[in-house]
């Protein structure tokens, strides 16, 4: 058997580590970047720009146009630069003062453009697809995992006159520089195999309609001090502007593009761990590995979606219950959803990952819609402990509306693989 050179050792496997990493790093620097006051401010469009919406969308914009960048015009070394720069704008606050407002859209592109690096090499490399995919979307449903190894800094907007609070780069330095090394070192070796015409310009516009359409909701309808019915109004709006642009796609971007929907919606309840962790985490682990292995050998994304609904639904039962459920379920479900969708197009890998951060509805806004939550300017929603973790859930609403979220992309999925099927 012939061996294998360094070279194309790192194109079979370095892709794969390159795309988790990538995509933790960008995922993390993006949730990391919440600013505490947010919704304190009422000064008109700085009242959005702080917002975790705002630093979603932007993150999902850049993202987007650097995919289509790199696959149009870029080479390896291209990719590579991105990675740096990128990194470089995420750690920029560990070198000059960044207030909190300024970082949360600064980060924001850095991200963007380091998680665009990281998805470079991943064409048609289902493995590197998914290791891309679970990298953000895990990151963003287990955030909360992240008190087990850090205190966070407070991020505050608004201080006194004169005194801008700088704040510290979301991602250690250290950190991203050995992201950077992998990332940019397996761009610069890896092979795109993307002709310069193989663009779909129909993923370019659901990558940057949809982050925008979310933002003008969020702000008009959809706020931290919106109120249930008009909330339920932009959950609709933003669903079925979902599936009208997934619609326009190829049958298995649009697959992945409403299980990102569906990934976003399981995130109306989130959950964090406390010190006696010793079962939780690594059941989480254990639970998103077993859901990959089934959905590569046999694909089933509308089980997976199915097992999403069960969990999101579970946030209207006690504490055991939604904490077996976030804690099993929750990553058996998203493993098998992701992995049974791919391969797609790199452009819906970056859009549907990225659709829980860009559809804050459900992760930010839904906690403030009761009313001491909104009295008060923070939210309010029970904590429900329950052993080694803890699963803040929202009012019973707002679990409906997630779980019929998901209901809908299920046989959204089917009737396109129908209609695709017949127009064959």
């Amino acid at each position: 058997m012939q061996q294998r050179s360094p070279v194309q050792i790192a194109q079979l496997y370095g892709s794969v580590a390159s795309a988790l990493v990538g995509g933790v790093v960008a995922a993390y620097a993006v949730a990391e970047s919440r600013v505490d006051d947010f919704s304190f401010s009422d000064d008109g469009l700085t009242s959005v720009v702080i917002t975790p919406q705002w630093a979603g969308a932007t993150a999902a914009v850049v993202a987007t146009v650097g995919v289509a960048l790199l696959h149009r015009w870029g080479r390896g070394g291209l990719a590579s630069v991105f990675a740096a720069v990128g990194a470089l704008v995420i750690a920029l606050p560990a070198f000059v003062p960044v207030s909190a407002s300024i970082s949360v859209t600064l980060n924001a592109m850095g991200a963007g453009t380091f998680l665009a690096a990281a998805a470079y090499p991943t064409k048609s490399h289902r493995a590197a697809q998914i290791a891309l995919a679970l990298g953000v979307t895990a990151t963003t449903l287990y955030f909360g995992a992240a008190d087990l190894w850090r205190d966070r800094v407070a991020r505050w907007s608004l201080t006194l006159p004169g005194d801008t609070y700088p704040v510290p780069s979301t991602v250690p330095v250290w950190i991203l520089l050995a992201a950077t090394l992998l990332v940019a070192g397996v761009a610069l070796v890896a092979r795109s195999g993307q002709e310069t015409d193989d663009v779909d310009t129909r993923l370019v516009t659901l990558g940057v309609v949809l982050p925008l359409a979310f933002t003008a909701l969020y702000a008009w309808l959809g706020s931290t001090s919106t109120a249930p019915g008009s909330w339920v109004t932009a959950v609709v709006i933003a669903v079925a502007v979902t599936v009208a642009l997934a619609w326009r796609l190829p049958q298995h971007d649009a697959r992945f593009i409403l299980a990102g929907l569906a990934i976003g919606a399981v995130s109306i309840s989130s959950i964090s761990f406390s010190s006696d962790w010793t079962w939780a985490v690594p059941a989480v682990g254990a639970a998103l590995a077993l859901g990959v292995a089934v959905g590569w050998k046999r694909p089933m994304p509308q089980l997976g979606l199915g097992l999403l609904a069960v969990t999101a639904l579970s946030g209207l039962l006690d504490a055991a219950l939604t904490t077996v459920a976030y804690v099993f379920v929750l990553p058996l479900a998203l493993g098998l959803a992701v992995a049974s969708c791919m391969p797609v197009a790199v452009g819906a890998v970056a859009s549907g990952s990225l659709l829980p951060f860009t559809l804050t509805l459900f992760s930010v806004s839904a906690t403030f819609l009761d009313p001491v939550s909104q009295e008060f300017g923070w939210s309010t929603a029970p904590l429900e402990e329950h052993g080694p973790a803890a699963v803040t859930t929202p009012i019973p609403l707002t679990v409906l509306a997630a779980t019929a979220t998901i209901v809908v992309a299920m046989p959204t999925i089917h009737l396109k693989r129908v209609r695709t099927a017949v127009v064959t």
